[in-house]
């Protein structure tokens, strides 16, 4: 596990934790959940935890364990405040028990950290990064450290590039004193993010080149294939299509491979646990006929028979049990079967999905590449950014068999998302104030106002003419009490310029998406006030 190598881990758990007592089981299971927390198998270690967090013999080194560890699966779910509430749990047991801080507390204040980075709070985030750093200089922590210098590096992002560089430097160089080939190979990948996104191509690619020589070293394949992915967005900077295409369609198949590998690791994992649900009933079915047992023991003394009656019925009912339990077994195993067929099925339709969507964009890109007119390569800038936005939104939401049509969608997160994509793409800098609670919309309300937001984005950053040098976009959305959903925006430009034979088409897609939204907009100059009914 310290080298990253969890199949080899899991294996090892999985095959030898019948020899261990049960408290060295509750360890084995600690460590499981991690794991399969890394191979992204969500819901199999959140049940997994529940168990764990159920066991009452749990020791208070392991509770703190895995409240840390489930603060973490709430993290990656965007499930904040059940995120903090472990938190808040493991601290008390740090406060119960102060000796368990040595090993385990550089570990917490970096999960801690995390979550004030995620949910929004960066300067919470980034004061509890320096805490861990000075924690684990005390106690000489090496294997946390350099995590601590990647959180400090990104606690910096668009802040202070210089410092973020800094701390990404250091930690691939406490990663490569430990010899973590995994970690340096990850290292390597945000070093090369870290210029490409500085526009610096050519020492992104150095970076990368370096983590492409150790891929072969690389048992963790999402790791892989993001080194091949970053690769080819490399290639198609510098306008190397061939090359492009080559890191893309490699990186595609990694990713393919990963998945396969996580449909197999989900189906044993299934079997494990079916396999464990089956032990623990027929235990609790031996027990059972222990007790009878005694009693019919005892019935004996007093009439047999009473007793001999009642073997009579034990053996009929006996009988009726087992045909039933084969019944279910055998109804069971086929509905498992079909679940984990319809589940693959879903997935690979997703993954598909989400293929074609990343192939058309970069098609976009080389066409804007090879296209000469201005013009023509502003209005490819325009599609890229509309179906970038349709893009974010099918990544947020998941499909899964368990999912239906009234499914939704977070919008503070899908509303960033698209301000970020018009941060990063550099057409140019401004500065933007998202002020919204937390509101969940159905999808065919989401893709709508996703495509609303762009058009609007696009029009400041296009003719916005603010007497700053920084142009700053203002967005609000809130409900209100009728059920209704308001939505502001504005910039902080002086004039107003619009090009009505230019600008038609997205003239055309906000009135249609208002539309669509069933609601009413009203316009003065770049100020935009859209209501529609929250149904």
């Amino acid at each position: 596990m310290l080298y990253s190598d969890f199949k080899t881990a899991l294996d090892l758990i999985n095959k030898n934790r019948e020899r261990y007592t049960d408290s060295e089981k509750a360890d084995l299971d600690v460590m499981k959940t991690k794991i399969l927390t890394e191979f992204g198998l969500y819901d199999e270690a959140f049940k997994l935890s529940q168990n764990l967090i159920s066991n009452p013999k749990l020791t208070a080194e392991q509770k703190l364990k895995i409240h840390v560890e489930r603060a973490l699966i709430f993290e990656i779910n965007d499930d904040a405040k059940s995120c903090l509430q472990e938190l808040e749990k493991a601290a008390n047991i740090f406060l119960v028990h102060p000796e368990l801080k040595l090993k385990n507390y550089t570990n917490f204040l970096i999960r801690k950290s995390s979550y004030y980075r995620v949910n929004g709070f960066s300067k919470k985030a980034y004061d509890l990064a320096n805490e861990a750093k000075e924690y684990a200089e005390s106690v000489n922590d090496q294997v946390n450290m350099p995590v601590v210098e990647l959180i400090l590096g990104l606690g910096n992002r668009k802040t202070n590039p210089q410092k973020e560089l800094q701390h990404y430097q250091r930690a691939l160089y406490l990663y490569k004193k430990l010899n973590h080939n995994e970690a340096i190979i990850s290292m390597y990948h945000n070093l090369s993010f870290f210029y490409f996104s500085e526009k610096d191509y050519r020492m992104s690619n150095i970076y990368i080149d370096s983590a492409l020589a150790m891929a072969s070293k690389s048992n963790v394949l999402n790791y892989k294939a993001d080194i091949f992915q970053m690769k080819s967005d490399i290639m198609e900077k510098q306008n190397k299509s061939d090359s492009a295409l080559y890191y893309y369609k490699t990186a595609s198949e990694i990713y393919k491979e990963f998945n396969n590998e996580q449909r197999d690791l989900k189906v044993k994992e299934l079997g494990l646990q079916y396999n464990f649900e089956k032990e623990r009933s027929e235990k609790k079915q031996l027990q059972k006929n222990i007790s009878n047992t005694r009693r019919f023991t005892i019935s004996l003394l007093i009439l047999l028979f009473g007793l001999l009656f009642f073997l009579w019925m034990q053996n009929k009912y006996r009988k009726k049990i087992e045909n039933q339990r084969k019944k279910i077994a055998q109804k069971n195993e086929a509905l498992q079967k079909n679940l984990e067929e319809k589940q693959f099925l879903v997935q690979e339709l997703n993954h598909r999905v989400k293929n074609n969507l990343a192939v058309i964009l970069s098609l976009i890109g080389f066409q804007k590449d090879q296209a000469d007119n201005e013009d023509y390569k502003k209005r490819f800038d325009e599609l890229y950014q509309r179906i970038k936005t349709i893009t974010i939104a099918h990544e947020l939401y998941s499909y899964n068999v368990n999912h239906n049509d009234d499914s939704y969608i977070e919008i503070k997160r899908y509303t960033r998302k698209i301000f970020e994509t018009h941060f990063s793409s550099g057409n140019r800098n401004f500065s933007y104030d998202i002020d919204m609670n937390d509101i969940q919309l159905k999808v065919d309300k989401t893709l709508p106002l996703g495509l609303i937001i762009n058009e609007l984005i696009t029009n400041s950053i296009k003719h916005a003419k603010p007497e700053s040098d920084l142009l700053s976009l203002f967005f609000k959305l809130e409900k209100t009490e009728k059920g209704e959903i308001v939505m502001d925006y504005n910039d902080n430009g002086t004039e107003f310029s619009f090009d009505i034979k230019n600008d038609s088409l997205g003239i055309f897609i906000i009135e249609g998406m208002v539309k669509q939204l069933k609601g009413s907009y009203t316009r003065e100059k770049a100020n935009y006030k859209i209501v529609f009914p929250n149904d």
